[in-house]
């Protein structure tokens, strides 16, 4: 009950004002960095191995554009300052330079060891979503056959496809009789495409009114450049529950579509 005398302090707020502090509208996420234009490259110089029985082979990569420091890697290797890698066999490389924006661009590398013609072309299925059934068929050429295959820490064979896989990046090493080899880091996908199975669950559920749109204060989701830079972000979001706001959590399936969509690398499919 209010007593005779007392003040009572009426509080004017609008709806605008009321969506932003708990509406769609109140993340106040920076000015996106859109990298698929981002000016970022990488350059490389190379030693290839002195023979076949060695590895001592080295890339070294240098970085324009984009926004240092810049971060690199080597095929499945974790992003540090370092630019140069050695002790390297002859084999296909995937050089890979990431800037402060988190922006990335890769490159390939061959190393060829001194005298050896042995070279190596993969076919990649697809494995689906959250299933194994992708599989990697490897095509040895040049070298001295026969040749043996082998796939990550398993054991080498004369069997030149490997199947039941997941969705994530494989090495393949291919050796020939002389003892010549070749490796490469073979990535297989979910093949889930933004174009059938991502975007219309964005569009349904984020690009809308209030939401992620042009003209509001969040990031417009309408641009399938600012739904890239945010992929990570996206999938955490929804797998947690915390996105879409104001609905409730994402059915399963779709759920499942767009973490396969993002661990595929965010694709423009």
């Amino acid at each position: 009950m209010i007593s005779k005398g007392s003040t009572i302090l009426i509080v004017s707020i609008s709806w605008a004002s009321f969506l932003f502090y708990f509406g769609c509208t109140h993340d106040t996420e920076p000015a996106p960095v859109d990298c698929a234009t981002s000016n970022l490259s990488v350059a490389f110089t190379s030693i290839n191995p002195t023979s076949c029985a060695t590895s001592n082979g080295s890339i070294t990569a240098t970085a324009t554009g984009g926004v240092a420091p810049y971060q690199f890697a080597l095929d499945a290797q974790s992003f540090a300052a370092t630019s140069s890698f050695s002790g390297l066999a002859g084999g296909l490389y995937i050089l890979k330079v990431k800037d402060k924006n988190g922006c990335e661009k890769t490159t390939n590398v061959e190393l060829k060891s001194a005298g050896s013609t042995l070279a190596a072309s993969v076919v990649v299925t697809n494995s689906g979503c959250k299933t194994s059934t992708g599989a990697i068929t490897v095509n040895a050429t040049g070298g001295t056959g026969p040749y043996s295959y082998k796939l990550d820490q398993g054991t080498a064979s004369s069997t030149n496809t490997f199947g039941s896989l997941a969705a994530k990046s494989y090495s393949v090493l291919v050796t020939d009789n002389a003892g010549c080899s070749t490796n490469q880091t073979v990535k297989v996908l979910s093949g889930i495409k933004f174009s059938t199975e991502v975007k219309s669950i964005i569009d349904t559920n984020c690009a809308i009114s209030g939401c992620h749109v042009a003209g509001g204060s969040s990031i417009s989701f309408t641009a399938l450049a600012n739904i890239q830079s945010r992929a990570g972000d996206i999938k955490s979001r929804t797998q947690s529950g915390n996105m879409p706001q104001n609905a409730s959590k994402l059915p399963q399936a779709e759920l499942d579509a767009i973490a396969c969509w993002v661990d595929d690398g965010a694709l423009n499919n």
